[in-house]
């Protein structure tokens, strides 16, 4: 139900507190829902976006060229997931290196999370070669806000308050005993556990604030903010194919979810364990998507390199054997400890210090990206299915222009560690009692995936295990 006086909830001690009502917020709070556990939501926006909530996603940014903060991120309810594209792949057995959990502590709530996301398809992943692995991606067509706004308007487990600013928490020793918000004025609301869901930048930004503001909370010096990463996206290389040796190719080596087309007319391909390890890149996924129509530039361009190969395939029905391919690059980073968020001089309409964020290439991406490509030039070769050209930075030391995927991870990283991690592997904030974090800041490593499909496998786990304590 949504409240519009916070009154009726303010000497009323919830179970649950969600601060955010973004994927992980929503995800939890459907979990506690389906355990008939009540929580309250609090959600800083409204039911739609307001360009005086522009103030409140500003900040700083240090280092490289970076999305701006005010386009990458909403202030609404469903938050930044109903900017999300929709594309949804789990993260592989692999990834979980160095993660207090494993990959089948959240595998076992991929129903739930499939059921969230309206997923209709199984994911696979196989082998496309000794290197490399051929996987898919399924579309979700969910956006949070317009999806769950009517279900939680009659739901008589989930509270949802609109428009309801968190400023501050109470409390000493790891022990929170009530939050500060602002809803026309202030109030006090108290709750026996409180999940911090505000998403990648915001979780950190919060965090820090409330740590200035509140150091005797704190047990603990937690590295918050530090081990920030996003996912760099480039392109790589463009070239020709040949439909007929890579049909072949495909069924040669009995790659069965591998036709032209696997996804929006595009093909997705990463990097084994071994491979990543034996040359020491990051991890990384291939997006290679299929044009009906070659150029003329290309085509001149890869007969100069291959005329044998052009002269072959362009003797019979050239248009419907052969596609220009693109090959883009989404890319984990490492988690560096000065990669990170801190907070500004500048303040948001209500005194909180804005985000600054600290973030950079370095050439360790260059290495594995041209590394990868490399390898996917290889195949087709071999094995006169095509060529491709691959850009000019891969081989240089000249920076280079980049975007990254809105995927604003880390800071309130998980660990075991109060020393190198903000949340334990159920995501309760090392020395606290009662505050937990939730989203895609508490991943450890990045791995390449879009990271929407785990967040809601993370907030899924979250509920259940506070709903048993």
């Amino acid at each position: 139900m949504i409240i519009n006086n916070l009154e009726s909830v303010e000497n009323k001690d919830h179970l649950i507190i969600i601060i955010g009502s973004g994927p992980a917020g929503i995800a939890s709070a459907l979990e506690f829902e389906k355990k008939r556990i009540e929580c309250l939501v609090i959600e800083a926006g409204d039911q739609k976006e307001n360009i005086e909530n522009l103030e409140f996603l500003k900040g700083k940014l240090v280092g490289e060229n970076y999305n701006d903060l005010e386009t990458s991120r909403l202030r609404i309810f469903g938050g930044t997931g109903n900017l999300w594209g929709g594309n949804c792949n789990p993260m592989k057995i692999e990834d979980f290196e160095g993660w207090p959990i494993t990959f089948n502590d959240l595998n076992i709530y991929k129903e739930e999370a499939k059921k969230i996301l309206n997923l209709k398809n199984d994911f696979f992943l196989e082998k496309y070669n000794k290197n490399l692995n051929l996987y898919n991606l399924d579309w979700s067509d969910v956006k949070f806000g317009k999806k769950y706004l009517n279900h939680i308007k009659r739901s008589k487990y989930i509270h949802l308050s609109l428009n309801t600013i968190f400023k501050s928490f109470n409390g000493e020793k790891g022990n929170i005993e009530s939050i500060n918000c602002f809803k026309n004025k202030n109030y006090k609301l108290k709750s026996k556990y409180y999940i911090l869901s505000c998403g990648g930048i915001e979780n950190n930004r919060l965090l820090l604030w409330s740590k200035n503001e509140n150091p005797k909370l704190f047990s603990y010096s937690l590295p918050i903010g530090n081990y920030y990463m996003d996912h760099p996206f480039n392109s790589v290389a463009d070239g020709i194919i040949n439909y007929k040796n890579f049909k072949s190719y495909n069924l040669s080596n009995n790659i069965k979810n591998a036709p032209l087309i696997t996804c929006n007319k595009s093909m997705f391909l990463s990097c084994n364990k071994n491979f990543i390890n034996k040359n020491n890149i990051l991890n990384s996924g291939l997006y290679i998507g299929f044009i009906d129509n070659i150029d003329n530039n290309l085509y001149k361009q890869i007969r100069c390199v291959a005329p044998k190969f052009i002269k072959k395939i362009y003797e019979k029905n050239f248009v419907k054997k052969n596609y220009q391919i693109t090959v883009e690059i989404l890319q984990e980073q490492k988690p560096l400890h000065n990669r990170k968020i801190a907070l500004s001089k500048s303040l948001d309409p209500v005194g909180i210090p804005l985000p600054e964020v600290h973030w950079w290439k370095t050439n360790h991406e260059r290495y594995s990206a041209r590394l990868i490509t490399e390898e996917f030039g290889k195949i087709l070769l071999e094995n006169e299915i095509g060529r491709i050209g691959l850009e000019n930075y891969l081989f240089t030391k000249e920076d280079y222009s980049t975007t990254v995927g809105y995927h604003q991870l880390g800071g309130t990283r998980m660990g075991n560690n109060y020393k190198d991690s903000v949340v334990d592997k159920n995501l309760k904030v090392h020395g606290f009692k009662n505050l937990f974090i939730n989203g895609s800041s508490v991943f450890t490593t990045g791995s390449h995936v879009h990271p929407t499909y785990t967040i809601v496998l993370l907030a899924t786990r979250l509920s259940n295990y506070i709903s048993k304590l």
